[in-house]
């Protein structure tokens, strides 16, 4: 009995000392969650973005990607608190909530703190106000949520934000940014201090696993918007009202911020945003499909499919109508920002609309092959592709005033776009959907 004695306090203490570890299980916790990664990937996907970016010198694409990988981060911690919330077992667990609270601590500042060390490695210290900037809103939007969970069905308004930080960020000066960013932790820490078990967290954190965290009201009784559904259906299944939404306010903002940047003489890149957030449209339709890949039984025993093999020819049918409205989509969104500016020119035209057709059509056939969240996110490279890609064509516009190889390289990748999109189509759901 004796010596057993020595061996059941050693087990007990290195027991406690592994339970007093606050990253014990953070693994498990944020990466195998499917919301969590969700958005940790698109953190360290945006963060691995920006260095790319600003190691070949874009600072616009810079500015962007690091943006996005410091909201997607928070959008992930608010992710976790919610689900704190929605658990009425995480306060019978000894230290389970100090845990999760140093976890996100620990989230926030290695995001924050890779980005600014990406701004120092890169000489782009300009970049600095827009990351304080950026924390800054995103934590007010976990403090929103922490208030009233149902605000992080809007936490699609953070992405919408992204491009248009920088302009947001050069109107508050500095200091206010950190004096605010002192105070939304501080209001965030003393209302983790008494965070409460809530019911209705818990039908968020259920809903958001359904549905892609995404709430609109019900479009059923527009008539226009219940055809332009049907017109893209199955392709819509999967990510609900957010197309339509999406395909609706793109242009809506492309032309007011046209206007807005004519009027007030920004120069702001307009339609490269329009370009890069329809190919960032595509890529959203197949993660939501890979999201909610259990309701692909649902959508196949639907009367409209014959088997799975009416199902993909659907679906590809989709996916071409997708690609059609968002070519005319940038078609005339561009017809009317260079005739506003007084820049009308055909081959510019030419050039944004196939450079757009092409990205978006690799985006759709890529996604088609895959099947998890992370090969997704994958195809974001392709959104950084056709960003350099118009950048830089720009440019050896106003040197040489030509498009003529560009043009030429848009024919070459519109083929293999196209054929990306039939081939990818055809590939979709084999061997996920067995006997059919």
């Amino acid at each position: 009995m004796s010596a057993a004695k020595p061996i059941a306090e050693s087990t007990t203490r290195i027991g406690n000392s592994h339970s007093l570890n606050p990253f014990n299980g953070m693994l498990r916790l944020w990466f195998f969650d499917v919301g969590s990664v969700s958005f940790i990937g698109t953190g360290i996907f945006g963060l691995a973005l920006s260095v790319l970016a600003g190691w070949a010198g874009q600072k616009a694409s810079f500015d962007i990607f690091v943006t996005m990988g410091l909201v997607s981060t928070s959008a992930a911690v608010a992710w976790q608190l919610i689900r704190l919330m929605a658990s009425e077992c995480s306060i019978l667990i000894p230290r389970y909530r100090q845990n999760i609270f140093i976890q996100c601590e620990v989230m926030l500042i290695g995001a924050f703190s890779l980005a600014v060390l990406q701004c120092v490695l890169f000489d782009l210290t300009d970049t600095l106000s827009l990351l304080v900037f950026a924390q800054g809103i995103s934590l007010g939007f976990i403090l929103l949520c922490l208030r009233q969970t149902q605000w992080f069905y809007s936490s699609f308004l953070l992405f919408i934000l992204v491009p248009f930080s920088n302009e947001l960020a050069e109107q508050v000066p500095l200091w206010l940014s950190i004096i605010v960013l002192f105070v939304l932790a501080a209001l965030i820490w003393r209302r983790c201090l008494v965070l409460p078990w809530r019911v209705e967290a818990r039908s968020v954190y259920l809903n958001g696993l359904e549905m892609g965290w995404f709430w609109l009201p019900s479009l059923q009784s527009i008539r226009i918007l219940t055809r332009l559904e049907r017109y893209l259906h199955p392709v819509n299944f999967f990510i609900g009202p957010m197309l339509t939404v999406l395909l609706l306010l793109l242009p809506v903002l492309t032309i007011g911020l046209g206007i807005v940047s004519h009027e007030l003489h920004w120069n702001f890149p307009v339609l490269l945003l329009l370009a890069q957030f329809s190919v960032i449209s595509c890529s959203l339709v197949h993660w939501s499909r890979v999201q909610r890949s259990r309701a692909t039984e649902m959508l196949l025993l639907m009367p409209s499919f014959d088997g799975r093999a009416g199902l993909v020819k659907a679906f590809g049918r989709g996916q071409q109508r997708l690609l059609l409205l968002l070519s005319l989509s940038v078609l005339i969104c561009s017809l009317f920002v260079t005739w506003l500016d007084g820049d009308l020119s055909l081959p510019l035209l030419a050039h944004i609309v196939m450079s757009t057709y092409w990205a978006c059509a690799l985006v759709l056939g890529l996604g088609c092959l895959c099947r998890r969240v992370l090969q997704v996110s994958l195809t974001m490279l392709v959104v950084l592709g056709h960003s350099l890609w118009v950048s830089i064509s720009l440019a050896a516009l106003q040197h040489e005033g030509s498009l003529l190889y560009w043009s030429l390289g848009n024919l070459v990748l519109l083929i293999l776009g196209q054929i990306a999109l039939i081939w990818g189509s055809k590939k979709l759901w084999q061997g996920d959907i067995t006997g059919l």
